[in-house]
């Protein structure tokens, strides 16, 4: 009978064992399959590299710095010659610019209408923008987030040459157009910040969400490193506020802005040859540019004294727009250093220096009967940088010349 009992509590722990191990085993296998299936239902999305966008710089300005070489009246006043001294040079260059005394105006806010609103702003837009913001007030809500991260990125110091802009499903943008979104942005902060001279193209990477964009990733290819960009950029704010100081001690924005002119054509050579003939680090460090540098450098220096400028282009040719209440005017600092006859003046010698260009608008007589718009190519392009980024407006001019 004891042999019985023992028996079956054998066979019983037996028979619990195996049960238990199959209950294990169901559970073991219905866990795997509950999380296969949940993996399975997330979707694997990888980078997309969709391209390089390049900077679009003129192949050949054509226009350079020989618009004054068909004008007899101004030669007629203009004689190549040897100065003996500083002194006599500087009394020479007196004589041609024979300023004007005007009369001072009140102290000037860099603000500018807010022309071209966008539709979801409607209810939010300023009567007024910076003219440094100038292309970013013509950006959507998107554009705008790439905008704001890069100038976040390299306001002050530049931190890195690439970022990502996150979490985009809500602005429901198309993987089609993430190049030009990009464009727009990107073309939009090297146009309003001259001061990212060193942003000469991009590369797009997207995270895509069915055909729409999640995150999108740029990259800033640069022939300087981040601490080279830095230093250097050092350098040109130290020299554009040296000049803005001198500038300052003008008695009227007339001549704060005449003085910005002057000196930039006195002191820059034009130089199509050279890596940084494009941009404000050529025009101010090294003194060698051709017309995007002396746009940039006129802008850069003329915001800080808060007079609003900006910079504006056709398919050849980069030059200012500058508004001075309640008008805008046009000025060409690269026409009014211009060569003559073959000759140009040494860098600091100042005695080719014109002001047909300064601060006129569109009906200003220029010269042989014509007038600021004819004289050469002046038809604004609607694209900023990139010929990628199109679209934007720009303003449109004062038929005549300021009259300070």
């Amino acid at each position: 009978m004891k042999s019985l009992i023992i028996c079956l509590v054998v066979i019983t722990q037996l028979f619990l064992t195996v049960q238990s191990r199959a209950v294990n085993t169901d559970v073991s296998i219905v866990y795997d399959v509950v999380e296969l299936e949940k993996y399975k239902k997330i979707e694997k999305r990888e980078w997309e590299f969709l391209g390089t966008v390049d900077l679009d710089v003129s192949d050949n300005n054509i226009f350079k710095r020989m618009a004054l070489e068909d004008d007899e009246e101004f030669q007629a006043n203009l004689k190549v010659r040897a100065f003996e001294s500083d002194e006599e040079r500087e009394a020479f260059a007196a004589t041609i610019r024979a300023y004007e005394d005007v009369e001072d105006r009140d102290d000037y806010i860099d603000e500018i209408p807010n022309e071209f609103h966008n539709a979801e702003e409607r209810l939010l837009k300023r009567a007024t923008v910076k003219s440094s913001a100038y292309f970013r007030s013509q950006l959507d809500s998107l554009e705008k987030k790439i905008y704001d991260k890069l100038n976040d990125l390299s306001k002050d110091t530049v931190d890195g040459l690439k970022f990502e802009v996150n979490d985009l499903k809500s602005e429901n943008a198309k993987k089609s157009d993430a190049l030009e979104i990009a464009a727009r942005a990107v073309g939009a902060v090297v146009r309003d910040h001259p001061e990212y001279w060193w942003i000469k193209q991009f590369s797009l990477s997207v995270l895509p969400y069915g055909n729409r964009i999640d995150d999108m990733k740029i990259n800033l290819p640069a022939s300087y490193s981040v601490r080279s960009i830095n230093n250097y950029n050092e350098k040109v704010e130290e020299k554009a506020k040296e000049i803005a100081s001198e500038a300052d001690k003008e008695d009227s924005v007339y001549k704060k802005l005449l003085y910005i002119h002057d000196y930039l054509a006195k002191y820059i050579k034009y130089t199509d040859n050279t890596e940084h003939s494009f941009n404000l680090f050529g025009a101010l460090i090294r003194g060698e540019c051709v017309c995007e540098g002396y746009a940039e450098a006129f802008a850069y220096i003329a915001r800080m004294l808060s007079i609003p400028v900006i910079c504006v282009t056709s398919n050849t040719h980069k030059w200012n727009y500058v508004y001075l209440k309640p008008d805008w005017y046009a000025v060409d600092v690269t026409f009014d250093d211009p060569s003559i006859n073959g000759y140009t003046p040494a860098p600091g010698e100042g005695g080719n220096i014109s002001h047909k260009f300064f601060l006129v608008g569109k009906d200003t007589p220029i010269s042989g009967g014509k007038t600021y718009s004819t004289y050469s190519d002046r038809n604004v392009v609607q694209y900023v940088e990139f010929a990628e980024a199109k679209g934007f407006k720009l303003p449109t001019l004062a038929s005549q010349a300021y009259k300070p």
